[in-house]
């Protein structure tokens, strides 16, 4: 039996109409917590919207984990609802996609919430673990050689008591208060894809520096990093369409105020392996600080920077 420890990154632009290469991500709302249940399909629809971008833009090709005939696929991640580690058996991902479990939770006052890529425990031939391990990738993605990443998928979760914005019309601009979700969905996205969180990004993060090509040619040189090395350093700004932008991958969003992926964001993704078909995203453009903590996951959380 072979266990891989999860990475919980905690803690967002349309949905783009998905080509035949697209990465599929499905949310699954078993350990949702009534968070998206009743009358909250607004959530849900915007939850879609940003998996549905984040999936559009990605064209890798993804084998399908296939548990049986004495392989066995254990999926490992924290509960969306009660924050308890979870295994499912024999568990089963189809090709090009990745299963996401979503939920909400009480939080302390400050925090919107965590996501991060899941873990597994596996058995078989020698073949199924490297499927399982690489989903037909060619490079490592995993250990100190690893410049690829390719995940089942893992766990999303937000707080259930946070002042949110469930923005239900996401081609339109206006003024709003609260939290935005949307933005928040697309951080903890960037988490479970790896930004902040894979051994391919940790790869290149030399110091308090961010070091992939991509990056530093979208940034115009090594990119700073948070002392976690989970985020950009706070405040560090990228363009979308040639518009600057805080980015949305460093450690704080403002409270009314709408954040998409950069493209620094954008290249950030390419460096921990994906292959991305667009360089810059057209989107709708509150304060929250993430902090991480090391505790068998990696683990990052939003709280409110109370200079705003």
């Amino acid at each position: 039996m072979f266990i891989k420890p999860s990475a919980l990154a905690g803690v967002v632009l349309l949905a783009a109409s998905q080509s035949a290469d697209a990465v599929v991500i499905n949310f699954d709302y078993t350990y949702d917590g009534g968070f998206f249940s009743g009358g909250n399909a607004s959530r849900r629809n915007i939850l879609d919207a940003a998996g549905g971008f984040l999936g559009s833009i990605l064209t890798d090709s993804l084998t399908a984990i296939t548990s049986g005939g004495g392989n066995s696929f254990n999926a490992v991640f924290q509960r969306p609802d009660t924050g308890a580690t979870t295994t499912l058996s024999n568990f089963n991902v189809a090709a090009n996609a990745l299963t996401v479990f979503v939920g909400g939770q009480s939080m302390s006052p400050g925090s919107l919430g965590y996501g991060g890529y899941g873990g597994y425990g596996i058995s078989g031939t020698q073949d199924f673990l490297n499927n399982a391990a690489r989903r037909g990738q060619s490079n490592p993605t995993s250990g100190p050689s690893a410049t690829d990443f390719a995940p089942w998928g893992g766990q999303l979760i937000f707080s259930s008591s946070a002042d949110w914005y469930f923005d239900t019309d996401l081609t339109t601009t206006e003024a709003f208060s609260g939290n935005d979700f949307y933005s928040v969905a697309l951080h903890e996205l960037g988490h479970l894809l790896g930004l902040g969180s894979s051994d391919s990004w940790m790869n290149k993060a030399s110091g308090t520096s961010f070091t992939g090509t991509n990056a530093v040619a979208a940034y115009g040189g090594n990119v700073p990093l948070e002392g976690d090395k989970v985020h950009w350093f706070d405040g560090t700004k990228s363009t979308v369409n040639g518009v600057e932008q805080e980015s949305a991958m460093d450690p704080t969003i403002h409270v009314g105020t709408r954040k998409v992926f950069t493209q620094l964001d954008l290249a950030a993704l390419k460096d921990v392996g994906w292959q991305v078909s667009v360089t810059a995203v057209p989107v709708p453009s509150a304060v929250w600080l993430f902090g991480s903590a090391l505790l068998g996951f990696i683990v990052s959380k939003r709280k409110q920077n109370s200079s705003f």
